[in-house]
């Protein structure tokens, strides 16, 4: 019923993996695993190959370095596609908003309102206990989001035929998630689940090559962006968008980039003309502080 795909660094993560969904799973399974350990292929090429040789309806992309905790966990999924055929994505974390700005998947509000999570979280590069993620201010098993986190999702093989992941585009191990949810979601729900849980292992890192994928993808989809599955006012949309754009200043200053760069992204978001002049000026100034007087605050 479930075909797994993994693109494996790690061959013991691999083995245990395959051990705990075989335990878990619940439902008829095969898992589909390409060895990458030399980082030599991009995710979204083995990803479309996986798609390709799967025997199952439905596809599971996962990172190896998880454990599932539901009990028979595969029929929630293959229950929460076989009730709804608008549902293309399912993840166990993700956002009702993905901004305008060049960011990652998700949003940051003062509503507390577009972030919606279910899952453990370990860290391997910070002294920090690991501790459940649980945030659904609905309550609902099922939440409507704009994009997904791509340690675990799942969708259909149809869905994936009709919309591949963008190998072109993207040819390292970065933004496959945001790009195949905003791509597959013009069409389809995309969702976080409450019923699947699991542990992660490791946090996710941001370098020099995460930042070349987004801004790549956010050229690509700037003509959609920003998408929402709530509705927002626009006090607080701009509001989440400055926090957007502030966290990427930061982000651009850490890694070295230079000032002209940084002041490079915010004029290329304010040609599609979706920044109120008063926000393309205050973003100006803040990308200013940020470059020349080592400004801190987020």
């Amino acid at each position: 019923m479930i075909s797994i795909i993994i693109s494996s660094a790690n061959a013991k993560y691999l083995k245990d993996i395959y051990q705990n969904i075989e335990e878990t799973i619940g439902v008829p399974f095969e898992i589909i695993s390409t060895d990458n350990s030399n980082g030599a292929r991009g995710i979204c090429a083995i990803y479309n190959e996986g798609a390709i040789k799967a025997s199952f309806d439905i596809l599971c992309y996962m990172h190896e370095d998880l454990k599932m905790l539901t009990q028979k966990w595969g029929l929630n999924v293959v229950e929460k596609f076989k009730n709804n055929l608008r549902l293309g994505i399912i993840g166990v974390v993700g956002s009702s908003y993905k901004p305008l700005a060049p960011s990652g998947w998700g949003a940051a509000s003062a509503l507390n309102n577009v972030y919606f999570s279910h899952y453990i979280q370990h860290y391997k590069h910070k002294e920090k206990a690991a501790h459940l993620i649980d945030v659904n201010p609905s309550g609902k098993v099922i939440e409507n989001v704009a994009c997904v986190d791509g340690m675990w999702f799942c969708t259909r093989k149809e869905i994936v035929s009709a919309y591949p992941f963008d190998e072109e585009l993207l040819k390292g191990f970065h933004c496959y998630d945001i790009d195949f949810c905003l791509n597959v979601g013009r069409n389809f729900n995309v969702a976080v689940v409450f019923d699947v849980l699991m542990e992660h292992f490791s946090e996710g890192s941001y370098n020099k090559s995460w930042m070349e994928d987004t801004i790549k993808i956010h050229k690509k989809w700037q003509k959609i962006l920003p998408v929402s599955t709530i509705d927002i006012n626009e006090y607080e949309k701009e509001n989440m968008e400055k926090r957007a754009f502030k966290m990427l200043f930061k982000k651009l200053k850490e890694m070295g980039y230079t000032y002209g760069f940084a002041r490079g992204t915010i004029d290329a978001v304010n040609k599609t003309g979706k920044l109120r002049s008063v926000l393309y000026y205050k973003l100006q100034f803040y990308l200013f502080k940020y470059f020349f007087i080592n400004y801190k605050k987020d």
